[in-house]
This record gives C-alpha cells, structure tokens and sequence, in this order.
C-alpha cells in the first residue's frame, strides 16, 4: 500500500515543488502562471481529451448507469457549491460560476488516473475518460456561460433571459476544452480514425497537459500563504468529502459492479483540478480563495484519496 501511495502521488508533488522554486530562484514570475493556463485551456489539455476520447472503445463510452452516477456525483456537488456560493456566500454569479467549479472538477487526468492505473490497471481510465467528458460537455460550458453572463452588465441590455443563456451557452460551446473533446467522442462513436501523421504530435502537446498545470499551480503558490477560511473549509469539504458521497450513493442506488464503484469512489475523493485555479487566473475571479483551496485540497487529498484506496482495495 505505501508504494502505492508513493508511486501515484509523488510525481504530483515532485513537478509543482519545480514549480514553486523556478519562483523562488527568479527563473519565471508568478504572473507567468496565466501564460502557462492559457496553453493549457486552449491547447494542451483538450487535445490530451480528445486523444483519450479517441483511442476509447465506442461500447464503453455507452455504459449508461456508470455515466448516470458520475453525472449526478460530478453536476450535484456543482449545483450545490453554486447555490451556497450565489445564497449563502452572496456572491456575485461570476464568482459562484469558479466557486461551483473548484469544489466540482475533480483533477481526474492528473490526480486520479495514476491512482486508478496503478489499482485497477487500464480499465481504471475508463472512468477518467467518462469524468472528463461530463465536465467538458455539462460543467464547463455551464461554468463558462455564467461567467460570461456576469461580465455581460445585461442590466444595460434589453435582452431575453433565454437569448442571453443561448448566446452564451453558444460562445462557450466554441471554446477549444468543449468542442474538441465532443469530436474526439463523436469519432470515436463513429469509428472513424485520424492520420497517423496528425496523431502523433496532438498526443506530444496533449501529453504536456499534466506537466504545465502542476508546474503553473505551484508557481502559482510561490510567495502566497494559503488562507484556511470559511471558504476554503466549504470547497473541500464538497470536493473531498461530499462529492464521493454522492458518487457511493448513486452507485448503490443504480447497482454498480465493484470495479466500477471503485472507479467513481477515487474519482469523487480526487482534490479540486489545477484547472479550476486556471479558469480563475484567466476570469482573474476569485483567483485566492481559489488556489488556497486547490493547495490544502491536494495536501488533504493525499490523505483522503489514501484513505479510499484503503477502503475499495
């Protein structure tokens, strides 16, 4: 179990400690952090979906209860981080858009995949590959048109609520992290292959989606003490403790096989996505309480996300 632990975390760990000292040495400015988010939003990580998408069989990607539990786990501890962020928290919906999002993504390609190979092997990234298609076609896009909804000042706009959630549901279908993963399903569902020769070098720059985001997190945390508040108490304990909740819960309800429940149980348990602190920097929109809770979620996660491997093994 130990080796376990060592051989899925370490690595997370070891490159945003690189992270943390290219600041402290003068090699890269904390301000470089929103250069290197936006590599990763824009490039880097929807073609590291899209190839995942792609190279999945079709017949997988179809498993309906399996879907359905990581759907309600992943989108009910979205809606409910939005509505105590917008009613109890007061936030502005721009704000509870990120909120919603840091305490619902769960960092499932770079957290929880090595954990899932390493416990259940191949399989275990069937989930992963599942996860990460729900944030991108429900959560993202949701998040994404709320934030622009709050940039929008609507009050100066004589519009319809309903043309404004479509304009904006449009503007965010026709962000790179939606659109590309969604080809990558349709490809896959269809069986159609891509050339050899483009490929390769869309899996080179998908592959250094990892490597970026945990490299920009902890440069990102050079110089900052993270603050434990009220806020960052509330998005980890949605995202540690009550998203896996509801992962177990839906899974008994629907009758899951073990394998599959020990799928949807690490990913629930996996901390908030370095991602997530990426749409933050990029909306520069609750960008602290943000990345204090990404920080002492992935520092709490390592102890929950063992915890629950004890557990499902």
């Amino acid at each position: 179990m130990p080796t376990l632990l060592l051989s899925s975390l370490f690595p997370l760990v070891f490159i945003m400690v690189l992270g943390w000292l290219s600041g402290k040495l003068g090699y890269t400015r904390r301000e470089d952090a929103s250069v290197l988010a936006t590599v990763v939003i824009r490039f880097a990580l929807p073609l590291h979906l899209f190839m995942g998408a792609l190279k999945t069989d079709p017949e997988k990607i179809q498993n309906l209860p399996f879907m359905a539990v990581l759907v309600f786990g992943l989108m009910g501890s979205w809606l409910l981080a939005l509505l105590i962020s917008r009613f109890v928290f007061r936030h502005d919906i721009k704000t509870s858009a990120i909120q919603s999002l840091v305490c619902a993504f769960p960092d499932m390609a770079y957290f929880g995949a090595p954990v899932l190979a390493v416990l259940i092997g191949p399989e275990g990234f069937l989930g992963v590959l599942i996860g990460n298609l729900i944030t991108s076609v429900l959560m993202i896009p949701l998040t994404i048109m709320l934030i622009r909804m709050g940039e929008k000042g609507s009050e100066s706009e004589a519009v319809s609520l309903g043309s404004m959630i479509a304009a904006n549901l449009f503007k965010a279908v026709r962000n790179p992290i939606v659109w590309i993963p969604i080809l990558g399903v349709l490809l896959s569902l269809s069986g159609l292959k891509i050339p050899a020769l483009l490929e390769s070098p869309i899996e080179m720059m998908g592959k250094t989606a990892g490597g970026i985001s945990l490299f920009a997190l902890g440069l990102l945390f050079y110089g900052e003490r993270p603050a434990f508040n009220i806020h960052t108490l509330t998005n980890i304990s949605i995202k540690n403790l009550i998203q896996p909740a509801l992962m177990v819960a839906a899974g008994l309800a629907v009758g899951l096989s073990h394998t599959f429940m020990q799928q949807v149980v690490i990913i629930g348990a996996t901390p908030s996505a370095i991602a997530a602190g990426m749409f933050a920097i990029r909306s520069d929109t609750y960008v602290e309480s943000a990345s204090s809770s990404i920080l002492l979620g992935t520092a709490l996660g390592i102890v929950t996300e063992g915890i629950m491997i004890y557990l499902v093994s």
